[in-house]
């Protein structure tokens, strides 16, 4: 099968399908992003859009965004997952801590994308079982610029309210100073999901929107 290439916003996509395993991948409209030889000539308003499209891309579909998803067998996450242009990525096995003898491992790709006078840096988290399925996976935008973090907030908080009829209780709409890490709503049985908002503990000046979908219950992590 021929992929059409839908840009450096949306390489997974596109390797998921040419790897002929798009298990649950996020619906993509046609101007998702730009054309991906193109990166010379897009504007920053044309980089802000993109962002926006794909943070609402991220929560289009309950539990799973870039194919991910909980339960998501290690080969399709490596086959999808390897050698990815234009981001960094590290990942580490879980020797220490209240998961050391849970055998688990992390990833984190990350990326620095130009939007007006600042940048949002985007970052991915992906938990799985040794060599196993995976069992978390959420996603970091990062920006110095509040009105891009609060559109980014708000496409992504929008289409979680409109989907889960108590996410407005659970989560009240706003900067939150605790980050949402207690608040959480089960969109599977033991699969949580949780969106936060706030400024960074380490540097203030920084806006983090943050959302995660995970199954540490159901793999009884903790």
């Amino acid at each position: 099968m021929k992929c059409k290439c839908l840009g450096r916003y949306a390489t997974w996509v596109c390797r998921a399908v040419l790897a002929g395993s798009l298990l649950m991948a996020p619906v993509v409209t046609e101007n998702f992003v730009s054309a991906s030889n193109a990166s010379t000539s897009v504007t920053t308003a044309d980089e802000a859009d993109a962002i926006l499209k794909e943070a609402k891309a991220i929560v289009a579909q309950p539990g799973t965004f870039y194919t991910l998803y909980v339960g998501m067998p290690h080969s399709d996450f490596r086959a999808n997952f390897s050698n990815l242009p234009g981001w960094e990525v590290s990942h580490y096995d879980d020797y220490k801590g209240s998961l050391a003898k849970k055998n688990i491992t992390r990833w984190k790709y990350e990326r620095v994308l130009p939007v007006k006078n600042s940048f949002i840096k985007q970052e991915l988290y992906i938990g799985q079982l040794y060599n196993g399925p995976v069992y978390y996976m959420g996603v970091t935008f990062i920006t110095s610029d509040k009105a891009t973090a609060s559109k980014i907030y708000k496409e992504m908080y929008m289409v979680l309210k409109s989907r889960y009829p108590k996410f407005e209780k659970i989560f009240p709409y706003g900067m939150d100073k605790n980050r949402g890490e207690s608040s959480y709503i089960e969109i599977e049985p033991k699969v949580l999901l949780n969106l936060s908002y706030y400024k960074d503990f380490k540097k203030p000046t920084l806006y983090n929107i943050s959302y995660g979908i995970t199954g540490e219950i159901a793999y009884n992590l903790y």
